[in-house]
C-alpha cells in the first residue's frame, strides 16, 4: 500500500510539472527560465538582505512609499513604439516575474507588467493590473499546491510510533482592487483538504473553503516625514523572520487573524501597532476570532543601513476563559551583511501569568553564516545557537504564532519552549532552477526539571520531568527545483536519531526508536 501511494504521488506529481512546463515554457525566453522562484516562506535557503526586505510586510502597493521590484518608465510617445531592452534590463524583469508572488499573497507585486520591455506572458498575468475606470485596477490570481507525505513513527504530534501516507491538497483564490493610492480592498479564500490517511488529519491539515483575508486599506496622511495607513479586518500576520509572527505557511491551512492595525512608514521606518484576535480553524464551519483570546502589539524595523535591518517589538497575548494567561513579550532582531559574512541575532524577554501564577521567560538565537566565493554551486554555511527557557513549574517561554517549522527541525517535533538547539546550515545553488539544502540539529532540554514541548506548547503527552537532557539530532535534506518561474518542485527528506531523554525518562510507554519523513511538493501560482 506504501509503495503504491509513493508511486502514485510521484506520478501525479511528474504529470503536472510536465504539463506544466510544456504550458509555459514554449513562450519563454532563456533570460526567464532561467530566474529564480521565490520559495515558500516556510523554507530557508539564505538570510541575506533580500530576504530581509521580503519577509517585512511593506504599506499596501499603491500606497506612497512602497518600493517595487521594477521602475516604472517614462511615458513612450505611440511613435516611438516598445524601447530596445538589453541583457541587464531582461533579467531584471526575469527576477520581478519570479518574485512577483509572496509568502502572503496580500503582498504580491505585478509592477513588471506596467514596463513596456515586457512582452511576455505567463500563467495569470492576463488578470493582472486590469484597470477598472480611470483610476481603479483589478488583480485576480491564485495557487493550486499538492504535497505527498511518508511519517515513519511521527503520525500525530512528536515522536509517536505510528506511521501513516496521505496527500495534502490547497487551493487559494484572491481578488485585489486598488483606487488610486488612497483606498484598497482585498480578498482571498483557501480550500484545503487530507486525502488517504490511515489516521485522522492534524488540525493543521484540513479547512474547506474558507476566508483567509478580507480586508481594506485607507491611506490616511502623506507627508515628507513618513506616510500613515489603516488596515482593518482578517489578515495573515508576518513580522521579521517569523519566529514569533507567521502566517504558518507549511500548514495546509494557514493562520489568520482578525483586527486593525496603523502603520506609519518613511525610507529608514516601519512601525506597525496592531489589534487582533486569531481565528480558529472549523474545518466543515465558517472560521471566527477566538472571542477569548487577544493578539496586539507593536512592531518596528529600521532599515536606514545599506544590507542591514534592526526589528524592534513589543507584543501582547491574552486569554480571558477559563484559567487565563498573559504573555507579554519585548525584543529585538538584527541581521545583516558585510562583503561574504552573514550575521543574525534575536532576543526576546517575556513575563505574564499563567492562571495564579507568575510566568517569566526568554528566548535568544545568534547566527553567523559565510559565503564560501570561488567554490562550486555558490555554497553558503550557517551556525546557529537557539535558546528557550524552561520552568520547573512548566511555565517557560512560550512562542506566540511562530513558524517552528523553519528553525527548530523539519519534523516539528518541538517548540520554542525549553529548548536548546545547535544547528548547522549548507545551502548550494548548482543551476539557476535548482537548490539545495542541508541542515543538522543537535537538541537538548535547558531545564531536565521540564519536559519537551509540542509546536502547539503543549507539553509531551504524558512526559514527566526526570531523564537526560539529550533530545536526539535531525538531518534535514531539501531540493528545490523551478520549473517556470511560478511553478515549484521541491524534494525534502529527515530522519530524527532520538536521544537519551526518551530512554532514561521515567514515562512509561515512550516511544524510542527513530523517525523519518519524506515528502513531495508541486506548487503552482497563477
Amino acid at each position: 500500500m506504501k509503495i503504491s501511494k509513493l508511486a502514485t504521488g510521484v506520478a501525479l506529481l511528474g504529470a503536472l510539472s510536465a504539463t506544466t512546463a510544456w504550458a509555459q515554457g514554449l513562450r519563454q525566453p532563456e533570460s526567464v527560465k532561467g530566474a529564480a522562484f521565490e520559495y515558500e516562506d516556510h523554507l530557508r535557503f539564505a538570510a541575506d538582505d533580500e530576504d530581509i526586505r521580503a519577509v517585512q510586510p511593506p504599506l499596501p502597493k499603491g500606497v506612497p512609499g512602497t518600493e517595487v521590484s521594477v521602475k516604472e518608465p517614462e511615458p513612450l510617445a505611440a511613435s516611438q513604439g516598445k524601447p530596445a531592452s538589453d541583457g541587464k534590463k531582461q533579467k531584471a524583469l526575469a527576477k520581478a516575474v519570479a518574485g512577483s508572488h509572496k509568502g502572503v499573497f496580500w503582498n504580491n507585486n505585478f509592477d513588471y507588467l506596467r514596463d513596456p520591455c515586457y512582452d511576455q506572458y505567463h500563467l495569470g498575468d492576463a488578470l493582472k493590473r486590469r484597470c477598472l475606470g480611470d483610476r481603479t485596477v483589478l488583480d485576480i490570481g491564485g495557487s493550486y499546491r499538492l504535497r505527498y507525505h511518508h511519517e515513519d513513527n511521527m503520525r500525530g504530534l512528536g515522536l509517536t510510533g505510528n506511521d501513516d501516507d496521505f496527500v495534502l491538497h490547497q487551493t487559494r483564490l484572491y481578488a485585489n482592487v486598488e483606487t488610486g493610492s488612497w483606498l484598497r480592498v482585498y480578498a482571498e479564500m483557501i480550500d484545503a483538504v487530507s486525502t488517504d490517511e490511515n489516521f485522522g488529519p492534524r488540525p493543521i491539515e484540513e479547512d474547506r473553503a474558507d476566508l483567509l483575508n478580507l480586508f481594506g486599506d485607507v491611506l490616511l496622511h502623506e507627508g515628507y516625514r513618513g506616510d500613515i495607513s489603516l488596515r482593518v479586518g482578517r489578515e495573515e500576520l508576518i513580522y521579521g523572520n517569523q519566529r514569533l509572527v507567521s502566517p504558518l505557511g507549511w500548514a495546509n491551512t494557514r493562520r489568520t487573524f482578525e483586527g486593525g492595525k496603523l502603520v506609519w512608514k518613511n525610507a529608514a521606518w516601519d512601525v506597525q501597532g496592531f489589534w487582533t484576535r486569531p481565528v480558529g480553524n472549523n474545518t466543515l464551519q465558517f472560521n471566527g476570532p477566538d472571542q477569548s483570546r487577544e493578539f496586539m502589539g507593536v512592531y518596528s524595523t529600521w532599515k536606514g543601513a545599506k544590507n542591514k535591518t534592526l526589528d524592534l517589538f513589543y507584543l501582547r497575548l491574552l486569554e480571558t476563559d477559563g484559567a487565563g494567561f498573559e504573555f507579554n513579550t519585548f525584543g529585538a532582531r538584527c541581521q545583516g551583511s558585510r562583503d561574504a559574512w552573514l550575521w543574525e541575532g534575536f532576543l526576546a524577554g517575556q513575563f505574564g501569568e499563567v492562571a495564579a501564577a507568575n510566568q517569566s521567560g526568554w528566548a535568544y538565537t545568534l547566527g553567523l553564516g559565510r559565503k564560501l566565493e570561488g567554490l562550486p554551486f555558490s555554497p553558503t554555511f550557517w551556525t546557529y545557537f537557539d535558546f528557550a527557557s524552561g520552568d520547573d513549574d512548566g511555565n517557560g517561554f512560550h512562542h506566540m504564532f511562530p513558524l517552528s517549522h523553519k528553525y527548530l527541525g523539519f519534523m516539528d517535533f518541538f517548540g520554542r519552549r525549553n529548548i536548546e538547539d545547535i544547528n548547522f546550515l549548507l545551502t548550494a545553488k548548482p543551476t539557476a532552477k535548482l537548490k539545495l539544502l542541508l541542515w543538522w540539529h543537535i537538541l537538548h532540554l535547558q531545564n531536565r526539571n521540564d519536559v519537551p514541548y509540542n509546536v502547539n506548547m503543549t507539553p509531551f503527552a504524558g512526559a514527566t520531568p526526570g531523564g537526560n537532557s539529550y533530545l536526539g539530532q535531525e538531518l534535514d535534506l531539501l531540493a528545490s527545483y523551478s520549473i517556470t518561474p511560478r511553478s515549484n518542485l521541491l524534494f525534502g527528506y529527515s530522519h530524527f536519531f532520538s536521544g537519551d531523554w526518551y530512554r532514561t525518562n521515567p514515562t512509561p510507554g515512550l516511544f524510542t526508536g527513530d523517525a523519518d519523513f519524506f515528502y513531495l511538493q508541486f506548487t503552482q501560482n497563477f
